[in-house]
């Protein structure tokens, strides 16, 4: 298998505000984007014919991507959204085709997914994994042999049959998208897997691994952690670190400028950014960020912002805000190019 298909061409609404100005895929994660890992992935495998499906903010991808010339990237325009499977079709994928979500930071092995797409020689295989909350995802219930014979999206709590959940990682011939109508909106979990589960044509491979879904803030974050874990300390040659105390697992990146400030891990320091005089905790600053004389708690906060004897603890605060003197901001969600001075929210 050489070909791949990322699904990105969602508006990411679960990570507004920071998606108002940026698109998912681009949103940065230890200050690179998503999808470089997702490429990067893909690329461990030997897959560098890839299709990336775009819609929201979508020349964003297209231009940071132009620098990749050691992969063949399409980005088929859609006329309208199109769903994930109605995505794929449009695509006009004529070969047995690797598909992930663009949300999708994982480990899983790929090339155990494949071997075994091959032994049953199926439409489609979807990778699916243990976990504690199945109602979060779609959920599979599988035969001796990896059959799946009950599919559903999305369960609730007293619905749920089993705990495998759908990963959005599919291995899917092209004899699947025959069952996608054309121009026409159509999703894998909602619309076509239940047609293709009824036909017999769908397996589910149990996989382990780390997997999570940074469309949503939990999940960005816990990608984050598992970055960082791996990684450790790390900070750029050029960044300029000054009577600060940095602990645990903490990313800052080229030209940061960090001066009396205490950073406690995982945090994540963006490209340009300055900290003086601030506490940041538990919390991700993207590039040209300043932090001064304020304290920053299970937060992420997006680019070019300023936050000047500010507090904020839990929250999301969007590109190129000013949050000033005697601001606090707990649980909350700030668009981008908000101003706030002396408020509380």
């Amino acid at each position: 298998m050489k070909k791949a298909v990322i699904l990105a061409g969602g508006y990411g609404t679960r990570l507004r505000p920071l998606t108002f100005t940026t698109p998912k895929g681009m949103i940065p994660l230890v200050n690179k984007p998503v999808i470089e890992y997702i490429l990067n992935y893909l690329t461990g495998y030997g897959i560098k014919d890839i299709v990336i499906t775009t819609n929201y903010l979508r020349e964003q991808t297209i231009n940071y991507l132009s620098k990749r010339k050691d992969l063949k990237l399409s980005y088929p325009e859609e006329p309208s959204p199109l769903g994930t499977a109605g995505s794929v079709k449009n695509a006009a994928i004529g070969e047995t085709s690797f598909i992930i979500q663009g949300d999708n930071i994982t480990d899983i092995d790929l090339k155990e997914v494949m071997e075994f797409h091959e032994e049953h020689g199926k439409l489609v295989t979807i990778a699916l994994l243990h976990v504690p909350n199945p109602s979060l995802y779609g959920i599979a219930e599988i035969e001796a042999d990896g059959r799946i014979k009950n599919f559903k999206e999305k369960p609730s709590s007293s619905e749920c049959f089993s705990n495998l959940a759908n990963t959005g990682l599919y291995i899917i011939e092209p004899g699947a998208m025959e069952y996608v109508p054309e121009s026409t909106a159509f999703d894998f979990s909602r619309d076509l897997f239940p047609i293709l589960v009824a036909k017999k044509e769908v397996y589910g491979c149990v996989v382990d691994g780390f997997w999570t879904d940074v469309g949503n803030l939990d999940g960005y974050m816990e990608a984050s952690r598992w970055i960082l874990e791996k990684k450790g300390f790390e900070c750029a040659n050029t960044a300029e670190i000054e009577a600060s105390e940095i602990r645990g697992d903490v990313a800052i990146g080229e030209c940061a400028v960090v001066k009396k400030s205490v950073i406690k891990g995982p945090a994540v320091i963006g490209n340009r950014t300055e900290i003086m005089k601030s506490k940041m905790y538990g919390s991700v600053v993207f590039s040209g960020v300043s932090l001064s004389e304020s304290i920053l708690s299970k937060s992420v906060i997006g680019e070019n912002t300023i936050l000047k004897k500010a507090e904020v603890e839990d929250s999301i605060i969007g590109a190129y805000c000013e949050i000033k003197e005697g601001t606090r901001v707990k649980q909350s969600r700030i668009p981008p190019f908000t101003s706030l001075q002396n408020e509380e929210c």
